[in-house]
């Protein structure tokens, strides 16, 4: 345990480092991405087994990565302190608000709405993982895997919700109920990790859009997505899975092409939001069984 927490205050330090050099002349700002980028490795040194840690150490590693990108082009000098919070913050402090410490009421309702389906999800994958039957076996695993990955985010956003509320800041907005995309646009654009997707939006799409290559700049943002996926998730699960969860983002450009090209976004409410959960749905198998490979590793037997 020692050793593993040694590897978190790894990234934690780089990420420290970075945020201390991330202002000034260019070659503090290299520095910077290249004290963030020298820790990506890190999650390699976990033993194997420990998929769940390699995996949320990759992720640590990724995300000061993009805060440390936000901050070197970051065009206002913030004070270090500043610099500091934003590094390693699970926000993005530039835009969080100051307000009186409560208690976000939405975002209790919601964890205590979400953990129960977290649990169902998890006993269902459990259970329909040991079916003989392989169409249902995977049938129950994906939709339930499904059921699990979805409500597990919206766990984790109402607790961060909650946890900067309770410091006195408003953090949104992070996630708007992705679940009622009239489509695959909207899910991606407005409603799903929006965090994310702003930074994704400000540091890959713009830049290309502003030079009148717009529709490159929304293949590279899926393609950054990707690779992003595929970078954490390649120390938890191997190149072979984290490969198919980078295609499952690959995968909503011809979706997004698709539906511009039957102008979905004019259908009637319950016809728009069928095809977009449904394209959702068949395709999310590519996210939701590498994630399930780590959830599998948490009932696994010894050795």
């Amino acid at each position: 345990m020692l050793l593993l927490a040694l590897y978190v205050g790894l990234i934690y330090a780089a990420g420290l480092a970075a945020a201390l050099l991330a202002t000034g002349p260019v070659w503090r700002r290299t520095t910077a991405l290249l004290v963030m980028s020298a820790a990506l490795p890190v999650a390699f040194l976990a033993p194997a087994d420990y998929q769940t840690f390699r995996a949320f150490v990759a992720l640590g590693s990724l995300w000061f990565l993009a805060r440390t990108v936000e901050l070197v082009r970051e065009p206002r000098h913030l004070p270090v302190t500043r610099r500091i919070w934003h590094a390693v913050g699970l926000v993005d402090t530039r835009l969080a608000r100051r307000r009186a410490p409560s208690v976000d009421r939405p975002a209790l309702v919601r964890l205590i709405l979400c953990i129960p389906l977290v649990a169902a999800g998890f006993v269902g994958v459990y259970y329909g993982s040991q079916l003989s039957s392989s169409t249902l076996r995977l049938g129950l695993r994906w939709g339930f895997g499904a059921l699990f990955t979805y409500t597990a985010v919206e766990v984790v956003v109402s607790g961060v919700i909650l946890f900067y509320s309770a410091l006195g800041i408003d953090p949104r907005p992070l996630h708007d109920d992705p679940i009622l995309s009239r489509t695959i646009a909207e899910f991606w654009g407005r409603r799903w990790n929006r965090a994310v997707h702003r930074f994704l939006k400000l540091n890959v799409f713009a830049p290309v859009a502003r030079r009148g290559y717009t529709e490159l700049g929304l293949v590279l943002t899926f393609v950054v997505s990707a690779l992003f996926h595929f970078t954490f998730m390649l120390p938890a699960v191997g190149p072979g899975l984290a490969a198919m969860m980078g295609a499952f983002f690959l995968l909503q450009l011809p979706f997004l092409w698709a539906e511009r090209a039957l102008g979905v976004a004019q259908w009637k409410e319950p016809l728009a939001r069928a095809w977009t959960l449904t394209l959702l749905f068949v395709s999310s198998p590519l996210f939701v069984e590498p994630v399930l490979r780590i959830v599998d590793s948490w009932t696994a037997a010894p050795g």
